[in-house]
């Protein structure tokens, strides 16, 4: 991650356009929310991939949690991190469903104002 490559944190997913700039970034967390909530370190790790890739927006998934999406805004960096979460024991059909609707969520907010990319255009509805 960082310019010596010293660091080897590395992102599970990140979405470049045509011309090579990053345009979204996820990472899938294995574990469920526990009743404090999910931890602080997969925030500050969010935090560092989008300030290394200049991204307004990063994306935690997690297995199983209480509510289905959180948005926290970083003070002072323009950085929102949102906690999804995907109900890993419900029927194959309804997760791909709840699958389609994360993806349209990761694409740019600019992006997601064109209709043919709602949901329902993947299927959902």
């Amino acid at each position: 991650m960082d310019e010596g490559q010293a660091i080897r944190i590395v992102p599970d997913f990140v979405h470049y356009t045509d011309d090579g700039a990053p345009q979204a970034v996820a990472d899938a967390k294995y574990k469920a929310e526990r009743p404090d909530g999910f931890p602080d370190a997969d925030l500050y790790q969010m935090l560092a991939y989008c300030t290394a890739l200049h991204l307004p927006d990063g994306h935690l998934i997690y297995a199983k949690g209480n509510a289905p999406h959180a948005a926290h805004r970083v003070r002072h960096t323009g950085i929102t991190i949102h906690q999804h979460t995907l109900d890993l024991d419900q029927p194959p059909a309804s997760l791909l469903d709840d699958v389609r609707i994360l993806a349209w969520r990761l694409l740019p907010r600019t992006s997601r104002t064109a209709q043919s990319l709602h949901p329902v255009a993947f299927g959902h509805g």
